[in-house]
């Protein structure tokens, strides 16, 4: 009885060990979650800023997030186009 008891606690430790280190969505906590949402290009008299965020432990890829002046909607540009290249190593350079 108490081989099995020890049994069961081991495979319950072991299960929670496994569940620990998964993650809980596979596109974790990215902002541009949809590839047909980003922005091609986008008018830069009417953004009010521009954040870049790099791939991190909730989001394995690069986003450049654009907020516009007018509504403050946040919208995603594509970052491998040329705009979003061109915003993308401009940041860099200014983080330098």
């Amino acid at each position: 009885m108490i081989q099995k008891s020890c049994l069961v606690i081991l495979i319950l430790v072991l299960c929670t060990a496994l569940i620990q280190g998964m993650p809980t969505t596979s596109r974790g906590r990215c902002l541009c979650r949809t590839k047909g949402m980003m922005l091609s290009s986008v008018p830069i008299q009417r953004v009010a800023e521009v954040e870049f965020h790099r791939p991190s432990s909730s989001c394995d890829q690069e986003e450049l997030v654009v907020t516009f002046k007018r509504n403050e909607r946040k919208r995603c540009l594509n970052i491998n186009l040329e705009q979003g290249r061109r915003i993308k190593e401009a940041i860099m350079k200014k983080r330098k």
